[in-house]
Protein backbone atom coordinates (compact mmCIF):
# COMPACT_ATOMS: atom_id res chain seq x y z
CA UNK A 1 0.00 0.00 0.00
CA UNK A 2 1.52 3.55 -0.72
CA UNK A 3 0.89 6.84 1.07
CA UNK A 4 -2.62 7.58 -0.88
CA UNK A 5 -3.73 4.23 0.09
CA UNK A 6 -3.82 2.22 -3.11
CA UNK A 7 -1.82 -1.42 -3.34
CA UNK A 8 0.23 -0.74 -6.34
CA UNK A 9 3.90 -2.40 -7.73
CA UNK A 10 7.04 -1.58 -6.70
CA UNK A 11 8.08 1.53 -8.85
CA UNK A 12 11.74 1.60 -10.13
CA UNK A 13 13.25 3.69 -7.12
CA UNK A 14 11.70 1.33 -4.73
CA UNK A 15 13.21 -1.60 -6.35
CA UNK A 16 16.34 -0.06 -6.76
CA UNK A 17 16.61 0.73 -3.26
CA UNK A 18 15.62 -2.30 -2.07
CA UNK A 19 18.05 -4.36 -4.43
CA UNK A 20 21.15 -2.15 -3.27
CA UNK A 21 20.38 -2.56 0.57
CA UNK A 22 20.51 -6.46 -0.43
CA UNK A 23 23.59 -5.94 -2.12
CA UNK A 24 24.71 -4.20 1.33
CA UNK A 25 23.27 -6.78 3.71
CA UNK A 26 24.52 -9.52 1.64
CA UNK A 27 28.14 -8.04 1.43
CA UNK A 28 28.26 -7.41 5.08
CA UNK A 29 26.88 -10.85 5.88
CA UNK A 30 29.86 -12.26 4.18
CA UNK A 31 32.32 -10.24 5.61
CA UNK A 32 30.41 -10.90 9.54
CA UNK A 33 30.66 -14.43 8.38
CA UNK A 34 34.17 -14.38 8.35
CA UNK A 35 34.95 -12.22 10.59
CA UNK A 36 33.12 -14.10 13.34
CA UNK A 37 34.56 -17.68 12.66
CA UNK A 38 38.23 -16.04 13.21
CA UNK A 39 37.63 -13.61 16.61
CA UNK A 40 39.44 -14.36 19.66
CA UNK A 41 37.37 -11.68 22.03
CA UNK A 42 34.61 -13.90 23.72
CA UNK A 43 32.34 -10.22 23.22
CA UNK A 44 33.34 -9.70 19.84
CA UNK A 45 32.52 -13.11 18.67
CA UNK A 46 28.60 -12.37 20.40
CA UNK A 47 28.77 -8.82 18.42
CA UNK A 48 29.78 -10.74 15.40
CA UNK A 49 26.79 -13.41 16.29
CA UNK A 50 24.55 -10.99 16.90
CA UNK A 51 25.23 -9.01 13.64
CA UNK A 52 24.99 -12.07 11.03
CA UNK A 53 21.90 -13.33 12.56
CA UNK A 54 20.57 -9.20 11.88
CA UNK A 55 21.63 -9.54 8.03
CA UNK A 56 20.09 -12.96 8.28
CA UNK A 57 17.00 -10.96 9.13
CA UNK A 58 16.89 -7.97 6.66
CA UNK A 59 17.81 -10.28 3.88
CA UNK A 60 14.51 -12.16 4.59
CA UNK A 61 12.72 -8.90 4.18
CA UNK A 62 13.59 -7.32 1.93
CA UNK A 63 14.00 -10.61 -0.31
CA UNK A 64 10.55 -10.86 0.43
CA UNK A 65 9.62 -7.87 -1.01
CA UNK A 66 10.92 -8.42 -4.08
CA UNK A 67 9.65 -11.98 -4.41
CA UNK A 68 6.03 -11.03 -3.76
CA UNK A 69 6.81 -8.59 -6.80
CA UNK A 70 8.20 -11.33 -8.97
CA UNK A 71 11.83 -9.68 -8.69
CA UNK A 72 15.06 -11.86 -8.27
CA UNK A 73 17.26 -11.32 -4.78
CA UNK A 74 20.72 -11.18 -5.07
CA UNK A 75 22.55 -14.41 -4.60
CA UNK A 76 24.20 -14.94 -0.77
CA UNK A 77 28.10 -15.16 -0.45
CA UNK A 78 28.52 -17.28 1.46
CA UNK A 79 29.89 -20.01 -0.05
CA UNK A 80 32.87 -17.65 -0.93
CA UNK A 81 33.64 -17.62 2.60
CA UNK A 82 36.46 -19.98 3.35
CA UNK A 83 37.23 -22.05 6.72
CA UNK A 84 40.33 -20.73 7.50
CA UNK A 85 40.38 -19.90 11.51
CA UNK A 86 43.70 -17.52 10.89
CA UNK A 87 42.40 -14.17 11.58
CA UNK A 88 43.53 -11.45 8.96
CA UNK A 89 43.01 -8.76 10.66
CA UNK A 90 43.14 -7.22 14.84
CA UNK A 91 39.73 -8.01 16.15
CA UNK A 92 39.90 -4.61 16.80
CA UNK A 93 40.02 -3.47 13.33
CA UNK A 94 37.19 -6.26 12.58
CA UNK A 95 35.17 -5.12 15.10
CA UNK A 96 35.54 -1.38 13.56
CA UNK A 97 34.74 -2.39 9.94
CA UNK A 98 31.48 -4.33 11.26
CA UNK A 99 30.29 -1.10 12.96
CA UNK A 100 30.63 1.15 10.51
CA UNK A 101 28.95 -1.33 8.11
CA UNK A 102 25.77 -0.88 10.07
CA UNK A 103 26.34 2.87 10.87
CA UNK A 104 26.47 3.44 7.19
CA UNK A 105 23.21 1.12 6.60
CA UNK A 106 20.95 3.05 8.51
CA UNK A 107 21.77 5.76 5.79
CA UNK A 108 21.23 3.90 2.86
CA UNK A 109 17.69 2.64 4.83
CA UNK A 110 17.23 6.22 5.16
CA UNK A 111 17.73 6.84 1.36
CA UNK A 112 15.50 4.36 0.80
CA UNK A 113 13.00 5.29 2.95
CA UNK A 114 12.59 8.87 1.47
CA UNK A 115 12.60 7.92 -1.78
CA UNK A 116 9.50 5.14 -1.33
CA UNK A 117 6.02 5.84 -1.21
CA UNK A 118 4.71 2.87 -0.27
CA UNK A 119 4.27 2.72 3.20
CA UNK A 120 5.13 -1.21 4.01
CA UNK A 121 8.80 -0.12 2.64
CA UNK A 122 8.92 2.80 4.75
CA UNK A 123 8.09 0.51 7.50
CA UNK A 124 10.47 -2.22 6.76
CA UNK A 125 13.62 0.33 6.32
CA UNK A 126 12.15 2.36 9.81
CA UNK A 127 12.38 -0.88 11.17
CA UNK A 128 15.90 -1.96 9.92
CA UNK A 129 17.30 1.35 11.17
CA UNK A 130 16.29 0.51 14.46
CA UNK A 131 17.63 -2.87 14.90
CA UNK A 132 20.77 -1.22 13.14
CA UNK A 133 20.98 1.06 16.01
CA UNK A 134 20.38 -1.19 18.85
CA UNK A 135 23.53 -3.57 17.38
CA UNK A 136 24.98 -0.35 16.80
CA UNK A 137 24.94 0.66 20.51
CA UNK A 138 26.21 -2.74 21.38
CA UNK A 139 28.67 -2.24 19.15
CA UNK A 140 30.04 1.27 20.40
CA UNK A 141 30.19 -0.13 23.87
CA UNK A 142 32.60 -2.66 22.91
CA UNK A 143 34.93 -0.64 21.20
CA UNK A 144 34.61 2.24 24.22
CA UNK A 145 35.07 -0.13 26.87
CA UNK A 146 38.24 -2.21 25.13
CA UNK A 147 39.46 1.42 24.33
CA UNK A 148 39.68 1.20 21.11
CA UNK A 149 37.21 4.18 20.46
CA UNK A 150 37.45 7.76 22.11
CA UNK A 151 35.04 10.00 22.92
CA UNK A 152 34.82 13.10 20.26
CA UNK A 153 36.04 16.49 21.12
CA UNK A 154 33.13 18.17 22.64
CA UNK A 155 31.44 22.07 22.19
CA UNK A 156 32.32 23.63 25.29
CA UNK A 157 29.47 24.18 28.15
CA UNK A 158 28.49 27.36 28.05
CA UNK A 159 26.30 26.75 31.17
CA UNK A 160 28.98 25.78 33.00
CA UNK A 161 31.51 28.10 32.15
CA UNK A 162 32.44 30.98 35.03
CA UNK A 163 30.38 34.37 34.91
CA UNK A 164 33.19 37.06 34.06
Amino acid sequence: MDILGKKRPLNTMEAANIYFNLRKSIAAKGIILGFQQVTKDKKVHKFMSDALNLCNKQIGIFSSILHEANLHSPSLLDTKVTNSKTAPFSDKLMLFHAGFMFNLAMVYYSNAMAASMRVDVITHCEASILRDLKLTTSWGNIMIERGWLEQPPEASDRKELPNN
